[in-house]
């Protein structure tokens, strides 16, 4: 990415979340700050904490940006590896995990869009090797049904932030947090009925490592006894099998009732 196109996504950046440009130059920016941003960007929390315990109207402060590290000196050089990109990035990353989007449809006549809700996890096999399973399950809200790799359909579809003329939202008949309980258990089962003969040979590693530590500590001294203790914790964290799951990302999708049956039935 050049110059050009970093001052662009800095533009878009800001404009985007409600923060106003105040001047800008082909290498500069001057940013009015929303509140939000400034509470998130500019390291200043005692000050919003200030301000939100008082009950006042915080006033939020100005950037002023720049991509050229030959501008003038009022100017802070925005590139990338800077802290400031990467805060920046941070908060897009933040703000990426969670979506609300809504098929795009071209009609004239009055449409239903089934909510679908949808969640990417990160499953993690931890011993004495480690592997990393992404799965993405969607639930369609209204009946139920679960479709395993989501993510494939959605490449799918167009979407768009915002609903379609002439179209309009079912009402969910499970919640997000039921929706969310359902998947995560599906996952779980789902690992139960895997074969675990990984995490087997992890935990007869760890055994053997742990009984190899226990006869070169046959001590009484204290010391010894806290270098052991220590060696022992270092095993059990370097062996111990253990599966985590994590969210990556999900959302709320909106789809119509022909494509949701596709999905349905491939």
């Amino acid at each position: 990415m050049g110059i050009e196109n970093l001052h662009k996504f800095l533009y878009t950046f800001f404009s985007e979340n409600n923060s106003q440009i105040t001047n800008q130059s082909k290498t500069t920016l001057d940013i009015q700050l929303s509140p939000e941003l400034d509470e998130q960007l500019m390291n200043r929390p005692f000050y919003w904490q200030y301000v939100k315990k008082m009950g006042l109207q915080g006033e939020a402060t100005s950037l002023h940006l720049t991509v050229d590290p030959n501008e003038d000196s009022k100017y802070e050089f925005i590139h990338f590896g800077s802290p400031r990109l990467q805060k920046i990035m941070e908060i897009l990353a933040d703000k990426g995990k969670y979506a609300k989007l809504y098929q795009s449809v071209d009609t004239n006549q009055h449409t239903p869009l089934v909510p679908w809700f949808v969640l990417n996890v990160k499953i993690s096999y931890i011993g004495t090797v480690k592997k990393e399973i992404l799965k993405s399950i969607g639930i369609n809200m209204i009946n139920g049904a679960m479709v395993n790799q989501m993510i494939d359909h959605c490449r799918h579809i167009n979407w768009d932030i915002k609903i379609s003329d002439f179209c309009y939202t079912l009402t969910p008949l499970i919640h997000v947090k039921h929706s969310y309980q359902r998947i995560i258990q599906l996952m779980k089962e789902h690992i139960q009925q895997e074969s675990h003969q990984w995490a087997v040979d992890a935990w007869n590693k760890m055994n053997e490592e742990k009984t190899l530590l226990q006869e070169f500590y046959q001590t009484e001294d204290n010391d010894y006894q806290n270098h052991y203790q220590q060696e022992l914790a270092s095993i059990e964290a370097l062996y111990q099998p253990k599966i985590e799951l994590s969210v990556v990302n999900g959302g709320l999708f909106f789809i119509t009732q022909p494509t949701t049956f596709q999905i349905l039935n491939t």
